[in-house]
């Protein structure tokens, strides 16, 4: 007989309790916006399979954070008790936390990928792209002390926007203009 180990390292299994958790607050979520959902719906809601939404529910009962009714014969009522609102409380601190530490992951990262191009406050650099990406770097510049930026994409539309600056063409981009032209992709 083969005996079988499965050893995780500390990321994985804290990546398994985040997406657990993560999967319960939306759950409680779903739940406290329509009292009336069923099973079916919640489990293709928070995108998960239809027994693993049976036990959450069976488990959150027993643990009383839901309590659940008989609204007809076919349908359960489903509502948040003041310890599930708790419990959901404190799943949306930790979510919260999890997001805003690995938002500053991502700066500090932008950080030490910008400091290699020798960026100072004179520095003149261009954005070249305006999704959620170039956000970040359009705030890493501006911590350096970058006034001087400018935004550029293919996709631009006449009067488009970025952060409120003027977003323009990349074929109007001129290299003697600009010191630096980060690609934020």
């Amino acid at each position: 007989m083969l005996n079988l180990l499965i050893v995780r390292s500390q990321n994985e299994q804290q990546v398994e309790i985040e997406s657990s958790n993560y999967r319960e607050l939306k759950l409680l979520s779903e739940i406290e916006d329509n009292p009336l959902v069923s099973q079916r719906q919640l489990s293709r809601r928070v995108g998960i399979a239809l027994g693993l939404t049976n036990v959450l529910l069976r488990n959150f009962i027993q643990k009383g954070y839901i309590r659940a009714s008989k609204a007809s014969w076919k349908g359960w009522l489903y509502s948040v008790t003041p310890e599930g609102f708790s419990y959901k409380i404190r799943l949306t601190v930790n979510y919260i936390h999890r997001v805003l530490a690995h938002y500053q992951n991502v700066r500090q990262s932008l950080r030490e990928q910008l400091e290699p191009l020798a960026l100072n406050e004179e520095s003149r650099v261009v954005i070249y792209r305006t999704g959620e990406f170039a956000e970040l770097v359009y705030l890493a510049l501006r911590e350096i002390g970058i006034e001087e930026i400018g935004i550029f994409d293919a996709d631009s539309r006449p009067n488009g926007k970025f952060l409120g600056m003027q977003v323009l063409d990349h074929s109007a981009l001129r290299s003697e203009d600009f010191d630096r032209v980060v690609i934020a992709t």
